[in-house]
C-alpha cells in the first residue's frame, strides 16, 4: 500500500534511519530505497515492507485485543498487533503485507495476532 509519510527526522549517525508519521502513527524505518534527497518536514509517498531476518514470530491473541504498533527498544524492531487477512496484517490504519503470513499462518485467518519484525523498510516512491 502507498502512504503519504511526513519525515520527522533523519538520524545523524545512521543516515538510513528515518522517523516518519503516517496519519497518527509514528515509526522508525530503514530507508531501503530513496531515489532522491528527503527533507525533514516534508511529506513523501512511501511503501512499507516488513523485514524478518530469521524465524517468524506470529502469535494468536484474544478477541478484543486492540491494534498497535510498538517499537522494541531503540532499534528498528517492532511488534505489530492487528487482524490477519490473507497476506496482510491490518493494524490501526496501516496494512502490512508479507506473503509468509498467508503461507505459514493461514490457520490464523481473521484473528488478532502479534507479529514481531526486525525492521520496517521504507521505499520512497517517485512523485
Amino acid at each position: 500500500m502507498i502512504y503519504e509519510a511526513l519525515v520527522l527526522c533523519v538520524d545523524e549517525d545512521i543516515e538510513e534511519e528515518v522517523m516518519l508519521r503516517i496519519d497518527d502513527i509514528e515509526l522508525a524505518g530503514f530507508a531501503s530505497v530513496c531515489p532522491y534527497n528527503i527533507e525533514v518536514g516534508l511529506s513523501y509517498p512511501v511503501e512499507l515492507h516488513p523485514v524478518v531476518f530469521d524465524d517468524y514470530s506470529v502469535n494468536a491473541l484474544p478477541d478484543g485485543t486492540l491494534p498497535s504498533i510498538d517499537r522494541v527498544g531503540t532499534g528498528f524492531a517492532y511488534v505489530i498487533t492487528g487482524k490477519l487477512s490473507g497476506s496482510c496484517l491490518e493494524s490501526g490504519g496501516l496494512v502490512i503485507e508479507d506473503e509468509m503470513l498467508q503461507r505459514n499462518f493461514s490457520y490464523l485467518e481473521g484473528k488478532m495476532v502479534a507479529m514481531k519484525i526486525d525492521r520496517m523498510d521504507v521505499e520512497f516512491l517517485s512523485r
